[in-house]
């Protein structure tokens, strides 16, 4: 592939590599065996009209009119159900020679896809140019054919291919840059890693096996060789409670069994709940819904997760995960002096997935009857008004003044109001009548009167009686006499 001295890339490897890579711009060539294979071609309904591609996931600059342009002999590429290169990863390359990654658009299932495509040949030309009419050419200008399917590089192995695969779908680091297709950066990483792999004895990467030693040594490339050759495995359980139900704020635990390591798994649970990794779970990470579990070779790893509702109803957790295989990637070619290139093939397989559920009761009736009891108000309430108003009967009591009655004491005309001590009079009055001490009265009728005070001390009994009576039962008196 060509590189102008005029570019750069986003790690260091992008110097070195201008370098070497402009000894096949000044024409040393590289022998290369065709494609063993071709994959056959999709069958198509129709053809589709000319049109403007969309970006590749991205993609850091506007590419020209030209570069998206479908059409003519493109259009007539991509009808065929090819891969119509477009640009390169940077805007740094002229029209005939791009940096890889190179952005291409095929069909899949009736509609325009663009993914990137990833160099597999560390010195060959990518072939993936456009002139100023918007065709196909080489690095020198030279008009080029259909870039069509593949079904591999033949110089690489089995192993390579599966390492390769899994590189290009899962996220891996380059000294502490997480590679990907959603920046240049991330891009450079990954296409780096590629070359670790598909280049490693090239003479021209001599000088940066250390790099891929560092990040892709024979160990991990091991270990990803026994993840993309294991049966994966994805299983998802109820542990806590294995049966039943769980009252609501009680916490349940689901057991997530799988093999599928270093791999993003997608997690979710119902709306209003929130999982967490619990229990013994060193191996397992959580970020946002994606769960990262770590480890190799062909045996499951168990990891925990929680779970709390506060509502009553039934609650699940998914998890979902596209299974790695070397199936997944789309190979392409222009030709025996152009680049082999991987890219991940969006005809995605089926994902695998797993799901449990528990259901929640609804809250003990506590609560509901403490709020209830607000019928005892009105209970309370209803019989307090009647006897409200019998309290005023206490204005009976106002018949206390009855004790007026005290002075109803009746006082003989002329005769002076008995003294206080008059109570003593309660013994027996004397026998002997008191002498006279003046003159006989007269009576009305001319005769002579008895001097007495019989009467009035009877009168002043009375009187004292009827005092008692007053301050003792006035109400009865006065009741009696209404």
């Amino acid at each position: 592939m060509t590189v102008s001295g005029s570019r750069r890339r986003p790690l260091a490897l992008r110097l070195s590599l201008t370098a070497a890579i402009a000894v096949t711009v000044a024409g040393s060539s590289v022998a290369f065996a065709s494609p063993a294979v071709s994959a056959p071609l999709p069958v198509r309904a129709a053809a589709a009209p000319a049109f403007t591609a969309g970006l590749c996931e991205g993609t850091e600059y506007a590419p020209s009119e030209q570069m998206l342009d479908i059409s003519g002999v493109r259009l007539d590429h991509y009808n065929d159900g090819n891969i119509v290169p477009m640009y390169g990863t940077t805007d740094r390359g002229t029209s005939a020679a791009v940096d890889a990654p190179v952005c291409g658009v095929r069909d899949v299932d009736g509609i325009a896809k663009s993914e990137w495509m990833y160099c597999t040949d560390f010195d060959l030309d990518p072939c993936a140019g456009v002139d100023e009419n918007g065709l196909p050419v080489d690095k020198h200008n030279d008009e080029m054919g259909a870039t069509v399917p593949s079904s591999g590089n033949p110089d690489l192995s089995a192993d390579d291919l599966a390492v390769i695969s899994w590189l290009l779908q899962n996220p891996a680091k380059l000294d502490g840059s997480v590679s990907g297709n959603g920046s240049e950066d991330a891009r450079s990483s990954r296409q780096t890693l590629v070359w670790c792999v598909s280049d490693y004895d090239n003479p021209l990467m001599a000088d940066f096996k250390s790099l891929c030693d560092r990040n892709l040594g024979a160990d991990e490339r091991a270990r990803i060789v026994e993840i993309m050759n294991v049966t994966q495995t994805l299983d998802l359980a109820r542990k806590t409670p294995a049966t039943g139900s769980l009252k609501s704020g009680e916490t349940a635990v689901f057991t997530l069994n799988t093999n599928m390591y270093r791999k993003p798994i997608s997690v979710q649970s119902s709306a209003g709940t929130e999982l967490t990794v619990c229990g013994e779970n060193s191996k397992a990470t959580l970020s946002g819904n994606q769960l990262t579990v770590d480890g190799r070779g062909d045996a499951p790893t168990a990891v925990d997760l929680c779970l709390t509702a506060a509502n009553s109803g039934d609650y699940s957790v998914t998890a979902s995960v596209i299974p790695d295989s070397v199936e997944n990637l789309h190979w392409n070619t222009a030709g025996a002096e152009c680049q082999i290139f991987a890219s991940f093939d969006t005809v995605r397989p089926a994902s695998m997935n797993a799901s449990a559920s528990v259901g929640y009761d609804a809250q003990p009736t506590t609560t509901p009857a403490t709020t209830t009891p607000a019928t005892t108000t009105p209970s309370t309430t209803t019989p307090a008004t009647p006897v409200v108003p019998i309290v005023p009967i206490v204005p009976i009591v106002p018949i206390v003044p009855i004790v007026p009655i005290v002075p109803v004491v009746p006082v003989v005309p002329g005769v002076p109001a008995p003294s206080q001590p008059v109570a003593t009079p309660s013994t027996p009055a004397p026998s002997t009548p008191k002498p006279a001490t003046g003159p006989r009265p007269v009576a009305i009728d001319g005769g002579a009167a008895e001097q007495n005070s019989g009467r009035n001390v009877a009168v002043a009994v009375t009187g004292l009686g009827l005092v008692g009576m007053a301050a003792a039962g006035a109400v009865a008196l006065r009741r009696k006499r209404s």
